[in-house]
């Protein structure tokens, strides 16, 4: 037990302090900080009011799916079928309101994140 104590001050193994450390220097819009805007509209959760059939009937499509999807993606599917039979001036005129209230959106987003 006395020995703990009387430990060797060994200094033949010196720690190697020959180390060259090299990094990369990097762009501040490489690692995330650009002053550049982002033109993409931000995503966040909102209400919709539907009434209570509506709302089951969504919710049984969604669960009745083999990959037991929520209701917000199975809207979105139901979306994307109906875009598909739809004709081309109906699309475009579904673009023109998608852009205006996408467009609004991303601006009371950016007013109420300030």
């Amino acid at each position: 037990m006395s020995n703990l104590l009387n430990h060797k001050n060994d200094n033949s193994k010196d720690p190697d302090k020959k180390v060259t450390i090299k990094a990369k220097q990097i762009s501040r819009s490489e690692a995330g900080f650009s002053n550049k805007p982002s033109p993409a509209v931000p995503t966040f959760d909102v209400n919709m009011r539907v009434d209570n059939h509506t709302r089951n009937a969504v919710l049984a499509l969604a669960r009745a799916t083999a990959d037991k999807r929520t209701a917000s993606e199975m809207v979105s599917i139901l979306i994307e079928s109906f875009l598909d039979r739809m004709t081309p001036q109906g699309l475009e005129v579904y673009q023109d309101f998608l852009d205006m209230l996408e467009q609004k959106d991303k601006l009371e987003y950016k007013l109420k994140n300030k």
